[in-house]
């Protein structure tokens, strides 16, 4: 007599151990390829990385890993740079970022990042760029996104810190430049220093009227916008090396970027309000 068929018993379900959130995000990471620059900058002629492209790339990998981001503003501040010539105030605004990632599946947190980003805008946008800068050099460089910068490459910095001065104090190298005294010390601005100037207030397009309320609000001064460019030059070629190096500084900053772009100048408005300034 044969015996009846038993049922076959079902293997013993395995344990999965749940995937940790850094290993989570380490594939996150691993996925993020090179970015192209796909943004163009036409007032300044250089490609950057947009932002749309980091975010929409790391959230399509956040939402496959079930991963919330967690983004919430702590500070802000806006600063009165200067009047543009259509009325508009152009403000500086900053804010100070927390970003925390929480995994979904498990409820485990990231410890809190903090990250700062600044904006420059004459409307109602200063902050909400500066968010999306905090946000976007956040993303990049928590999963090491490469998008073929390198700051030791950068000759436009290198250059405006050669002439700045800013590692060492005011000095330079060479000790025929004009202004300079034995030792290599220089009281007032180099020859170097104001072409540098020369070049960084061109490149960042900015005539008398928009170069001068930088000036006051970095040097802490009162020049009256309608100072001649003549009278402009003669106070920059004044100026201390170390208070020449400061203006240098701010010039070659991302900043200089969100300098006044406003291409709606009045009809018959004097040069120095409309002609790129220069020193040299």
């Amino acid at each position: 007599m044969t015996e009846p068929r038993t049922k076959k018993e079902a293997p013993e379900a395995v344990n999965k151990v749940p995937e940790s959130l850094a290993s989570k995000l380490a594939y996150i990471t691993g996925q993020m390829a090179r970015i192209p620059k796909e943004g163009f900058n036409t007032a300044q002629k250089y490609k950057f990385v947009r932002e749309s492209d980091v975010a929409e790339k790391v959230s399509a990998l956040l939402a496959e890993k079930s991963i919330y981001l967690h983004q919430t503003v702590r500070q802000h501040s806006m600063t009165e740079l200067y009047k543009t010539q259509s009325g508009n105030m152009m403000w500086l605004c900053e804010v100070v970022m927390e970003f925390q990632f929480i995994d979904g599946g498990t409820g485990e947190a990231s410890p809190i990042a903090t990250f700062v980003g600044h904006g420059a805008d004459t409307g109602d946008k200063g902050i909400y760029k500066a968010m999306t800068g905090a946000e976007k050099y956040f993303l990049m460089k928590t999963f090491l996104v490469s998008t073929g910068d390198d700051p030791e490459a950068d000759e436009k910095v290198d250059r405006a810190v050669a002439a700045s001065g800013a590692a060492a104090g005011p000095r330079v190298v060479r000790g025929t430049q004009t202004g300079v005294e034995r030792g290599g010390k220089s009281e007032t601005v180099t020859e170097a220093q104001v072409k540098e100037m020369s070049r960084l207030t061109k490149a960042a397009g900015l005539t008398v009227v928009t170069l001068i309320p930088v000036i006051n609000k970095i040097l802490g001064k009162s020049l009256p916008t309608d100072l001649s460019s003549a009278k402009l030059r003669e106070f920059l070629a004044s100026l201390s090396s170390e208070d020449g190096g400061k203006l240098i500084s701010v010039l070659a900053s991302p900043f200089a970027a969100d300098v006044e772009t406003e291409e709606t100048h009045t009809e018959g408005s004097q040069d120095n309000e409309t002609d790129t300034f220069s020193l040299v």
